[in-house]
């Protein structure tokens, strides 16, 4: 569970961080707003699987 827990809150993070520095590049919706929405949530997406074996990864080394 604790492995969940960090692994979407670092997701989250990453997902932000990704979409401020290169901004909304999926053309999801034509509204810009909602665009924005739905590219921060596949960012998240994407990276929620990497950060999940990162954090178990390396939790089960400790």
């Amino acid at each position: 569970m604790p492995a969940l827990v960090l692994s979407l809150g670092s997701a989250v993070i990453l997902g932000g961080g990704l979409w401020l520095l290169i901004g909304a590049r999926l053309n999801l919706n034509p509204d810009a707003t909602q665009n924005d929405i739905l590219n921060v949530f596949a960012y998240i997406a994407a990276l929620l699987p990497i950060c999940f074996a990162l954090v178990f990864f390396v939790l089960g080394s400790l």
